[in-house]
């Protein structure tokens, strides 16, 4: 338990740090939106530096694929649409429980509007308790898994979901937005072995290149994002050297005190907060996140940021959907009415995610379950790890 007497001392600190941290702050944004205004100025010569210099920064670089501002305002959504929005959750393994398992629950949620529709809402479990789920065979090895596989295995299981329900929803005849709550891009998977990583993307560009059959936009929705790639890119055309070779000009300072540094720490949503009104949104930009390179052309993660009202959103969606204009301009539209619908936050991601999540009462009952299971077979060596057992209880 928390001992507030003591802590209070040390949340007292964070108001008067936090002070400073905003003096900071404010300077990072003034010369932010100094070198953006350059750039909108400048863009051609900003593009430029960025190819030149992309092989040589600290950072992924993203590469503007339109405009950096857009002028036309993305309009609410008034024609017949139907939303397909999946959130997952998970009860992760632990050898301390009465059964080392881990369990997926993916809550979905289909609504139509324009057309009279029945709305799908629905969350579908599944449980992993073999050996073969709980130790995969990865490089003809046995893998231990672990917090990173069974998220990744989410996301996975996810888009999965998101492409049935999606191609299901559109034999109804209207036009079918899918939308997923988080980033595109799997940042994590770089830290699992080099096959898993091979299979991860062979079965998201599957996933992707279904929806593209089916001209279904994907879009990954970022509420309060702290990307920056856009400062980033920034801090490559404010690099007062002739390249941008960081190792070679500032691999031996902190990057506090690198030049570029004077815009940051600054997140692209802090940057553009007075660059755009409701509903405008910036030009679209390629992701040069190192695993998102490795998928095919037309599957690259794609970004954009959007006003929709109470914050700066970041979208992200693969690059074919810049090719068709009119789906393109279609799934902006319908996530902006989403959100308006939702005072603040999609209806269908945040229905989802209410049927997806897993609480308290929810995991000790699951649990509950399962050694009720066991005793019912014959298991008779069905209790809590020593150190579980005692961390429920209290002698004093």
């Amino acid at each position: 338990m928390l001992d507030f007497r003591k802590l209070m001392v040390q949340i007292e600190q964070v108001g008067s740090d936090s002070f400073d941290d905003t003096l900071s702050a404010r300077n990072a944004l003034e010369n932010g939106k100094k070198v953006f205004s350059e750039a909108i100025q400048s863009q051609e010569a900003f593009v430029q530096r960025l190819q030149a210099d992309m092989g040589w920064t600290l950072w992924p670089v993203a590469l503007p694929l339109e405009d950096l501002l857009q002028a036309d305002v993305v309009p609410l959504c008034r024609d017949p649409v139907t939303v397909v929005g999946v959130d997952g959750s998970q009860i992760m393994p632990s050898h301390h429980e009465v059964h080392n398992c881990f369990l997926l629950n993916i809550g979905s949620a289909v609504i139509t509007y324009g057309a009279k529709q029945p709305a799908l809402l629905e969350s579908e479990p599944r449980l992993y308790h073999r050996p073969e789920d709980l130790y995969p065979l990865v490089d003809r090895r046995r893998l231990h898994i672990d917090e990173l596989y069974v998220s990744l295995e989410r996301m996975l299981l996810e888009f999965d979901t998101l492409v049935t329900l999606s191609l299901r929803a559109q034999q109804r005849g209207v036009p079918v937005i899918a939308l997923v709550d988080g980033s595109l891009i799997p940042w994590s998977l770089e830290k699992m072995p080099d096959s898993y990583q091979d299979l991860y993307l062979q079965r998201m560009s599957s996933a992707i290149e279904e929806l593209q059959m089916a001209s279904i936009p994907l879009i990954g929705y970022l509420s309060h994002s702290r990307s920056s790639d856009v400062v980033n890119d920034l801090r490559v055309f404010a690099c007062p050297y002739d390249s941008s070779h960081c190792r070679d000009y500032c691999g031996d300072i902190n990057e506090e005190d690198f030049p570029c540094s004077s815009i940051w720490p600054l997140t692209d949503r802090q940057l553009m907060a007075r660059s755009l009104n409701f509903g405008q949104r910036t030009g679209s930009f390629l992701s040069g996140a190192s695993v998102a390179k490795r998928l095919a052309a037309d599957h690259r993660v794609c970004f954009c940021y959007l006003h929709v009202g109470k914050e700066i959103t970041r979208l992200e969606f693969p690059r074919w959907l810049l090719g068709d204009r009119t789906l393109f301009h279609l799934a902006l539209s319908a996530v902006l009415s989403q959100v308006d619908k939702g005072m603040g936050y999609p209806v269908c991601l945040a229905e989802a995610h209410h049927l997806a999540v897993i609480r308290g009462p929810d995991r000790q009952r699951f649990f509950e379950l399962i050694t009720r299971q066991l005793v019912s077979v014959g298991v008779s060596t069905v209790k809590l790890s020593p150190k579980e057992s005692r961390k429920r209880t209290s002698f004093i």
